[in-house]
């Protein structure tokens, strides 16, 4: 599917809102989820720069709300993936979906981060809301970033659900981590000629969205091409598997029938608390499968 006139001015007027958000610092608007349900939006200030949030907070005075959510995206990409989840979970508690330094509209650091610096960058969102207690998702590589944020704040951290476990063994870190280095494109030019292919691939990936939908979200993936590698590298350099198996809180690990089933199925018996749920599908399990997933969620969370 080629890239229309059309798409380029959307990329170019979506690239426009992104740079005014930054240059605001702190952005107050509204916006529309999937429901219709008001998302806020702000900023919160960490030790690798300034982090974006997307945030619904129940009416003031709701009784019997639950413990707030967390949401950490997978990387590359941005807390527009939660768009769907979020006005669902939302009905009884606060959610709030973050981006990750250096991707979506939070700050890109000037060097390489680590997961303790994606886990602070959380953490400091956390804090600049007032929440002293809180329930994390993350999603594929923020999984890692969810039990960091636990190990550094046991206090903090009610329940863990994790998209898939990082269940790598040190020989296959180092491999991917070398691997993903030797492909990653740091000229500019390059990596844009590579766009129409990508974004064939994607769409055909994301047939289940709309058009619009599958556009928006490709350009929060490939917004910038020369540094999306980077929160996978910070992946491949954290023991998933060792934080797993200290960690205190109750965890559950999604496990759809994607690239990382027979990976995260390793998780079993790895932990104190830690529980698999196997899910049918091979994808789309935050939009395609929303419904089903908030339901399995809920019944974790709300126990």
């Amino acid at each position: 599917m080629p890239i229309r006139a059309l798409d380029r001015r959307r990329l170019l007027h979506a690239l426009g809102l992104g740079g005014a958000a930054l240059a605001c610092g702190r952005a107050s608007a509204a916006v529309e989820g999937a429901a219709g349900a008001p998302i806020t939006q702000g900023y919160a200030s960490s030790r690798v720069g300034q982090v974006y949030y997307r945030m619904i907070r129940p009416a003031p005075g709701q009784q019997g709300l639950k413990t707030p959510l967390l949401c950490l995206h997978a990387g590359p990409g941005s807390s527009r993936n939660y768009l769907d989840l979020m006005p669902r979970m939302a009905t009884d508690r606060w959610v709030i979906a973050a981006d990750t330094p250096g991707y979506g509209l939070s700050q890109r650091p000037a060097t390489p981060s680590t997961i303790a610096d994606f886990a602070q960058a959380a953490s400091a969102v956390v804090d600049a809301l007032g929440l002293g207690r809180i329930d994390v998702l993350g999603n594929h590589t923020s999984t890692a970033t969810a039990l960091e944020l636990a190990r550094m704040r046991p206090g903090l951290v009610r329940r863990i659900v994790l998209n898939s476990a990082l269940m790598y063994t040190p020989q296959e870190r180092a491999e991917r981590k070398a691997a993903q280095i030797a492909n990653a494109t740091r000229d500019l030019s390059a990596a844009v000629d590579t766009i129409p292919a990508r974004w064939r691939a994607f769409r055909q990936a994301t047939a289940h969205q709309s058009e619009e939908q599958s556009w928006g979200r490709f350009w929060e993936v490939y917004r910038d091409p020369t540094h999306q590698d980077w929160g996978f590298v910070a992946s491949y350099d954290y023991d998933f598997a060792a934080t797993l198996a200290q960690t205190r809180a109750p965890v559950l690990i999604l496990n759809p029938q994607d690239v990382l089933h027979d990976i995260t199925a390793r998780a079993a018996g790895k932990g104190p608390d830690v529980r698999i749920a196997e899910l049918p599908w091979p994808g789309g399990t935050f939009d395609l499968h929303v419904d089903a997933v908030t339901q399995v969620i809920r019944a974790f969370l709300d126990t």
